[in-house]
């Protein structure tokens, strides 16, 4: 088990190289929009629990650890969606703490075709336990005697296309960057705006079995970008089952090592819908290069709970 404190810094030290540090990952991103765009908010027409739990790089003491759930519904009359997000990242001594209301309005633009524009306004805290770090100086200036803590707003916006066979998705978040100038807080990291592309779409290859293409970029505009792609089979509308190749894309040469520039992972996910709108999805990732691949294997796991519709009327088929 590596030491706390040497991750942390590790970490710390390369934030502004290391894609999604700043933000939870969600190998789950196809099953999980609603914690990455605001104006996925209302989409299933129905009142939608869910949970998400990730443990990165297990193995690893202080390896980033995230919490995440959240509860939207549609009001059907103003075609309005509403919700409630609340995530909870933990980096070796800092964890962050954040909530967004969200909403968004669903217009209609064809048949069977949607746009949504959403927006989330949240509050975030973010702490550091000084008494969990060391660097062997007990004297050290950078490390807090206590614990050290900001808070500020934050801002994400977002826009939604869907029909009855596809969808492409665009948010951003941190719109809102905190004025810290305060010497206690400079071990945090700046949190950056990160820009969000998603898509995917659904082919029916027999009465039984759909292939479900899907894809997301994250960009943050000063480290090279990840691109996941996933390739997921749809049986009975019932079980999931996938792989998603992760990659970096440093067409802007942001990259300062090899490591930063070819990291790649495999994803093996799967969901299952249990009965009465119970839903279960499991991600296994694992590094194949970058940074030491027999450390660095990730588990993740979704709940969602979709609640019996009253006067709900749903026009497009919930593939997504």
């Amino acid at each position: 088990m590596k030491k706390l404190s040497f991750v942390f810094f590790f970490m710390l030290l390369f934030s502004q190289y290391l894609v999604g540090q700043q933000v939870p990952q969600f190998s789950q991103y196809m099953f999980n929009p609603l914690f990455i765009n605001p104006a996925y908010t209302g989409y299933k027409e129905q009142l939608y629990v869910q949970t998400y739990y990730r443990k990165q790089w297990s193995g690893v003491d202080g390896s980033p650890e995230t919490f995440a759930i959240g509860a939207d519904g549609y009001l059907p009359e103003s075609r309005i969606g509403v919700g409630l997000v609340g995530i909870s990242d933990k980096i070796g001594a800092q964890r962050t703490n954040a909530v967004y209301g969200n909403i968004a309005y669903h217009l209609h633009i064809a048949q069977s075709s949607y746009l949504s524009f959403g927006i989330g306004v949240g509050y975030i805290g973010s702490m550091i336990d000084g008494s969990m770090l060391s660097t062997g100086n007990p004297n050290d200036p950078s490390i807090p005697a206590v614990k050290n803590q900001i808070s500020y707003p934050d801002l994400k916006l977002g826009m939604f296309y869907y029909d009855d066979s596809k969808f492409f998705g665009v948010a951003i978040d941190n719109m809102i960057t905190p004025m810290n100038e305060s010497g206690t807080t400079d071990i945090f990291v700046e949190p950056r705006t990160h820009l969000y592309l998603s898509g995917g779409g659904l082919v029916e290859l027999s009465p039984d079995i759909a292939l479900r293409p899907t894809f997301m970029m994250i960009e943050d505009f000063n480290a090279p970008s990840r691109l996941d792609l996933t390739a997921s089979m749809v049986y009975k509308e019932k079980f999931w089952f996938g792989t998603t190749y992760r990659t970096a894309l440093d067409y802007a040469n942001r990259a300062t090592s090899d490591n930063l520039k070819k990291g790649t992972a495999l994803v093996f996910l799967f969901e299952f819908f249990v009965k009465n709108g119970l839903r279960i999805g499991y991600a296994y990732d694992h590094n194949i290069t970058g940074f030491d691949v027999r450390n660095f294997s990730t588990h993740d796991i979704s709940i969602g709970y979709m609640f019996a519709p009253n006067l709900v009327r749903v026009v497009s088929p919930r593939h997504f």
